[in-house]
């Protein structure tokens, strides 16, 4: 314990030793009294209420001095008949006491004896008390009474000493107590005083002390995160903003400029978790600060904590304020193995006006609750995860983490360059899908595209890199093997981002009649062999060349597992693997679907092991969904969006639509095997992402591991042929759904056809529908 610590402690240790004890020496309350006298009496630690009487036996003696929020104050009178002896003294109806203690009730007891009050001194017969006697005591505070006392049930008696009357004599006089109706706490002894004053001194040495302290940076241990939620499989996760001395600063007020601060991330316990496991969590801020200005986030911008069952305590960052009125935006991620779990932003007002000012932070993405040390575990090491945000109407945030080093940038880039990006990246599939031309003229222009939203992304993060000390070149080269990449967006938000698209090989300033695709990339991929081009340099080795393994969703396993929902937390649960794996399909039965009979017979021969369970129905779909724990769900659909109601569907049977809405109440969380959900229909990828209840969170909220979906209306062949493929891989041979969706990909390719890249698999890359035995 740091010496100022230790003298404010002191401090507080010397004033209730001198405090306590003068409190108690004030109790005015005489131990023997003459017949026929009358007494002031004073008790601290019980305030009367209006109507509050005094009992000395049986009946009551006389009312208390009227309500206080300070000690009791009354007028005992003795009756002249009372007989000697010792008697007790109570007040009733006193509603407050003092400080809070174990309560210790009697029971009922019955009290005779002659009493006079001060007014009318007569003697009394005996009376019977049946109230029960409470001690000096108090019951748990309400949050009616007065600061620092708490109420009594109406009618309740409170004992306050045990006075002795003593025998009548000729001679003896009344001897009335001392009055002590001006007699407060602040009656004290002069040495009291000199204690207290001491005392006083010593804590304003400790406050300036730990004031000094506080300047040269030194935060006092932080307070306890907390300890769990009532729901079990969920962790609490808080985030804010304190003062350098640990208190909390207000969400209400702006932030003062030029000003350290404390970012922190409280990490609760997972009642019920194995506690034997632990996986490393790596907590890391983004700062998004706009280009030539100071970042408010000062030193590390990551910390790695153990997570287990347990609290994992409070991760601290530092924060400097700049020293202009400014809207800063901040972001906290969780990340497990470079997978994100959780993320948080954070916008915080620096020096505006109090009116609407202030700091607010948000949960907007989560891929689990629990944070379940035992499923964390199960994830496989990503190299990089990508979230692109909304950080204004006009500008987008993108933050990168490279998991290899440990590496967080962001960069801010302008919504509408970004949006145009991929608007015509799903404008150059709709084209080659609908007009099938040369494979090298269709590569050229998406290569060029795709090189257009490389140098859009890396050139603004690799300055804020070296500007961090680091090198980019290793982190970017690491890509250019076959690793795991996760993109993903915010709750609510459609996909900015065309990641499949991405082109990083070398490509010259031509158009795309003067590209040519690689032919050794095509002689390996035509000979069913690995494409040599993979090991991270085209073979060709000319920028006029577009080789397939430069496009990421050619070469990278990319996922992009949409958020729970941050408005109703879910619980996580562990994955039950189907036995025998179990396929549901549903089916449209239009006549212009010429393909769809030969091609579902197909898959059938390829998967003999699996049970298949076969709807053309939208109400025997639903009814078979509830009764069985499906590996994989696949329709075979049309998509579409309800132009009147902007809700995106599928079609099932002969005309019938099922939508969000269409899926029942109880539906939720019932597949326990964590299916996936081929949408094999048109644009089905993104059917109602602008609507609050679209189909592919309801598919997740039922418990749906993932969704596959394409961005644009694709033919009935390039359907068929991609399921063709994908399905076996995921359901027959238990491929990684990453794998599996870059070798289909590249199978439509080896076919001529590059609209592999419009399928988009909304779940994490290493997704498997069977476990691992």
């Amino acid at each position: 314990m740091s010496r100022p610590r230790a003298a404010v402690v002191a401090s507080v240790v010397i004033l209730l030793a001198v405090a306590l004890p003068a409190s108690a020496q004030q109790d005015a309350i005489p131990s023997q009294v003459h017949p026929g006298s009358a007494h002031d009496i004073v008790k601290y630690g019980v305030a009367a209420d209006e109507d509050c009487m005094l009992y000395l036996g049986g009946e009551p003696s006389a009312p208390c001095s009227g309500p206080s929020r300070g000690p009791l104050r009354g007028r005992l009178a003795v009756g002249s008949g009372q007989p000697p002896g010792p008697t007790e003294l109570h007040c009733q109806p006193c509603h407050r006491v003092g400080a809070p203690s174990t309560s210790t009730r009697k029971p009922p007891t019955t009290t005779t004896g002659p009493v006079t009050t001060s007014e009318s001194p007569v003697t009394s017969p005996p009376a019977t008390f049946t109230s029960p006697i409470v001690e000096e005591s108090s019951a748990e505070p309400s949050s009616k009474s007065p600061t620092g006392y708490a109420r009594r049930p109406a009618g309740t008696r409170i004992l306050l000493a045990t006075v002795t009357v003593l025998a009548t004599s000729g001679t003896a006089q009344p001897t009335p107590a001392p009055s002590v109706e001006n007699t407060t706490l602040l009656d004290l002894p002069r040495q009291t005083w000199l204690a207290i004053l001491a005392g006083l001194l010593l804590a304003a040495a400790a406050l300036a002390g730990l004031c000094f302290v506080r300047r040269r940076g030194d935060k006092p241990p932080p307070s306890q995160p907390p300890t769990g939620l009532a729901e079990p499989g969920i962790r609490p996760v808080r985030v804010g903003i304190s003062d350098l001395a640990g208190g909390p600063a207000p969400s209400d007020v702006p932030l003062t400029p030029d000003t350290g601060y404390v970012l922190w991330v409280d990490i609760g316990e997972l009642p019920g978790a194995d506690a034997t496991r632990w996986v490393p969590l790596d907590v890391v801020t983004f700062d998004s600060t706009p280009a030539g200005l100071r970042p408010m986030v000062a030193g590390t911008p990551n910390r790695r904590v153990r997570l287990g069952a347990g609290d994992t305590g409070r991760v601290v960052f530092d924060l400097r304020t700049p020293v202009r009125s400014a809207r800063r935006r901040l972001r906290v991620g969780l990340y497990c193995r470079g997978v994100l779990w959780q993320s948080f932003a954070i916008e915080a007002d620096v020096g505006l006006p109090e009116d609407g000012g202030g700091w607010r932070a948000e949960r907007d993405y989560v891929a689990g609750y629990g944070l379940d040390p035992s499923l964390l575990d199960t994830a496989a090491p990503h190299a990089l995860s990508i979230m692109v945000n909304h950080n204004t109407a006009d500008e987008h945030g993108i933050h990168v983490f490279f998991a290899d080093g440990a590496v967080a940038m962001a960069a801010g880039i302008p919504a509408a360059h970004l949006d145009r990006l991929q608007g015509r990246a799903r404008d150059l599939y709709r084209r080659l899908e609908a007009v099938q031309g040369s494979l090298d003229s269709a590569l050229g222009a998406l290569a060029l595209h795709g090189r257009n939203v490389y140098t859009a992304i890396r050139p603004r993060i690799d300055p804020a890199l070296v500007r961090a000390g680091l090198d980019p070149v290793p982190l970017w080269q690491r890509l250019r093997d076959r690793v795991r990449v996760q993109v993903i967006w915010p709750d609510g938000c459609a996909q900015p981002l065309p990641a499949a698209v991405v082109y990083d090989f070398p490509l010259a300033e031509v158009g795309s009649a003067e590209l040519r695709a690689c032919r050794a990339f095509f002689d390996d991929l035509n000979a069913r062999v690995e494409p040599r081009c993979f090991g991270g340099r085209c073979l060709s080795d000319s920028d006029t060349v577009v080789c397939p393994a430069g496009f990421w969703g050619f070469r990278l396993l990319l996922g992009s597992p949409p958020s729970l929902g941050t408005d109703r937390p879910v619980p996580d649960g562990p994955t039950e693997s189907a036995a025998p794996p179990a396929l549901v399909l549903g089916k449209a039965m239009d006549p212009a679907f010429v393909l769809r009979d030969r091609h579902l017979r197909r898959l059938r021969e390829l998967l003999p092991g699996v049970a298949w369970y076969e709807e053309n129905r939208r109400a025997g779909l639903l009814a078979r969904l509830r009764a069985v724990q499906p590996s994989l769900i696949y329709l075979y659909c049309h998509g579409g969006v309800d132009e009147e109601q902007g809700i995106g569907w599928v079609e099932i049977g002969d005309g019938e639509r099922l939508s969000a809405r269409g899926l029942p109440d109880d539906l939720y969380r019932r597949w326990r095997s964590r299916p996936l959900v081929l949408l094999n229909g048109c644009s089905t990828a993104a059917l109602g992402d602008d609507q609050p209840n679209p189909l592919t969170q309801r598919l997740l909220w039922a418990g749906a591991g993932g969704i596959v979906g394409t961005e644009i209306d694709v033919g009935e062949t390039t359907a068929c042929r991609f399921a063709d493929h994908l399905v076996p891989l995921v359901l027959g041979e238990n491929r990684e759904l990453g794998d599996a969706i870059r070798a289909s990909r590249l199978e439509l390719l080896r076919s001529g056809s590059v609209a592999g890249l419009s399928y988009l698999a909304l779940a994490r890359p290493d997704l498997r529908l069977m476990l691992k035995e």
